[in-house]
């Protein structure tokens, strides 16, 4: 089923006008929240485990707690950018959560000290995540929003390229509580001045600006979050997306560990894990010019059923380094395409009107779920010494959600409000 707008060249101007948005919010969507925590924890949690006799189910509990603030305090968030714009939020939500990831490195075997630091990374992060970031990408780009979104979001692959070898080698040359102080500074050092640099700051005055700016298009769109919640697509995309988040978000935190169950030498497991970044970002890029020319939960389904694939072959006995290697592609392939197939469909189903606060509803469902995700699957191992009855429910979850988004059916003419 292709998209009307599919084999048109109209819209690449966008990026012409709009590249240094673009480029600023890439740069600081990947060492925002909770891009950089998420990739990082994988690293530090079997040292931290080790050093504090801590289970692995323990140390994923920060990212649930991640979650479950997310879920409380993103709507509210969500409102606020919609006044307020996400510029000066996300600003100052990156250089705060820079600081509040710091406060790992005090760690001291206190798993309750542990969470604190988890709860204060999360407060001071909520601002700086994909909330902001596809506000801003959503604002600029129409004719070619996929795309931008899947180039903007492809900042958790950068992330990911980045974070793990740079941890790894400060690890080696200084200790594991001093890579954790430097990596919490790359916010500060990089995030804050790209998005300052790149975004405009009249993308700060919000929906009411944007609407007095674009004299073409007076009106947004779109419904308001109280109809959103009495309509069918919400209740679909919220269903579909927490299964995603839960079974294709347990895997990766827990990557490392789970190669080692496979007898992987310390070398191989690096070298597996180093093709997420590439993965994500091919996954990320490649998967927002396809939603912009097929239509998207098709392109949702094709992926998700890849993912599945990734997790049964995790989840056989013996596996070879090619599969395990393929397995590792086709997990972050999918894992890359979810935020922007998120914000595309929210964009395209329930509008801009009231972005915001809706998409912030639905990705506090999706943080929840990628939070209870490897805490679930680190207590398979726990409890089993085997992620392998875990990797099978992921994948039927997988395929499940990928026919899920079917019926959210063709695309709907919105109705139109006005800006103001």
């Amino acid at each position: 089923m292709k998209y009307e707008q599919g084999s048109s060249r109209k819209g690449y101007g966008e990026f012409r006008l709009h590249w240094r948005s673009l480029a600023a919010v890439t740069i600081a969507a990947s060492f925002g929240f909770p891009t950089l925590a998420f990739f990082s924890i994988g690293v530090f949690a079997p040292i931290m485990a080790e050093k504090f006799n801590w289970s692995f189910s323990a140390m994923m509990g920060g990212i649930t707690l991640a979650s479950v603030v997310i879920l409380i305090c993103g709507p509210a968030v969500g409102r606020m950018i919609d006044r307020r714009g996400p510029r000066r939020i996300a600003a100052f939500s990156l250089a705060a959560f820079g600081l509040s990831y710091m406060t790992l490195a005090l760690s001291s075997g206190s798993l309750v000290q542990y969470y604190v630091s988890w709860a204060l990374i999360s407060i001071t992060g909520i601002g700086a995540t994909a909330i902001s970031f596809t506000h801003i990408i959503n604002t600029y780009f129409q004719e070619r929003r996929g795309l931008a979104l899947g180039i903007a979001l492809s900042s958790s692959g950068i992330s990911a390229m980045i974070v793990k070898p740079l941890a790894g080698v400060i690890i080696g040359l200084f200790g594991w509580r001093e890579a954790i102080f430097l990596i919490g500074f790359l916010p500060l050092l990089i995030g804050v001045p790209a998005l300052l640099w790149g975004v405009p700051k009249d993308a700060a005055g919000g929906l009411e600006e944007q609407a007095r700016q674009t004299k073409k298009n007076l009106s947004m769109e779109g419904v308001s979050l109280r109809q959103a919640l009495s309509q069918r697509p919400f209740w679909i995309l919220l269903a579909a997306f927490a299964a995603i988040a839960f079974a294709n978000g347990a895997p990766i935190p827990n990557l490392e560990n789970i190669l080692k169950t496979h007898n992987f030498a310390a070398a191989d497991i690096i070298a597996l894990t180093s093709l997420i970044g590439a993965s994500l970002i091919i996954g990320r890029v490649f998967g927002g010019w396809l939603i912009d020319h097929f239509w998207a939960p098709l392109v949702g389904l094709v992926l998700l059923i890849c993912a599945a694939g990734g997790c049964w072959l995790l989840s056989q006995q013996g596996v070879s380094h090619f599969e395990a290697m393929m397995a590792v592609i086709l997990l972050s392939l999918a894992a890359g395409v979810e935020y922007d197939l998120l914000s595309f469909l929210v964009a395209r189903y329930l509008g801009r009107r009231n972005y915001g606060a809706i998409y912030s509803v639905l990705f506090g469902v999706f943080a929840i779920s990628t939070g209870f995700g490897p805490v679930v699957l680190g207590s398979f191992y726990d409890h089993q010494g085997s992620y392998a009855s875990g990797l099978l429910i992921c994948a039927i979850l997988l395929v499940a959600a990928g026919f899920t988004l079917l019926t959210l059916g063709r695309y709907p003419t919105l109705p139109k409000a006005s800006g103001e």
